[in-house]
């Protein structure tokens, strides 16, 4: 099963987002700052990121990071004015299931 890297700097939705993910039988990694997930991003198959970590720029910064090492989902409040180079964004409020989905599309 595909090890997945939740990034998210809201720390209650990130344990929620963590608890769906290992039940649905994925190994899930934590991360709450771009710093703490460039470093943990060798390991993983897919990010799932909220875009502002806490700032656009370090959601950016994790992206350029992650980009060629994993699949990137972010999930994020509001759409960004500009393209983001992602293999899909989805707009909070999301589903589990939605997310589940769009993880299963991308997970090994």
């Amino acid at each position: 099963m595909a090890r997945i890297l939740v990034v998210e700097d809201d720390p209650s939705q990130l344990e929620i987002r963590k608890q769906i993910l290992e039940h649905a039988g994925y190994e899930v990694v934590t991360a709450e700052t771009a710093a703490e997930a460039i470093n943990q991003l060798e390991c993983c198959d897919v990010v799932v990121m909220d875009l502002q970590i806490p700032t656009p720029e370090d959601g950016l910064r994790l992206i350029e990071a992650a980009t060629g090492k994993a699949r990137i989902i972010v999930l994020s409040g509001a759409a960004p004015n500009f393209d983001l180079h992602v293999d899909e964004f989805l707009t909070k409020p999301c589903s589990s299931r939605k997310l589940l989905e769009t993880i299963a599309k991308f997970a090994s």
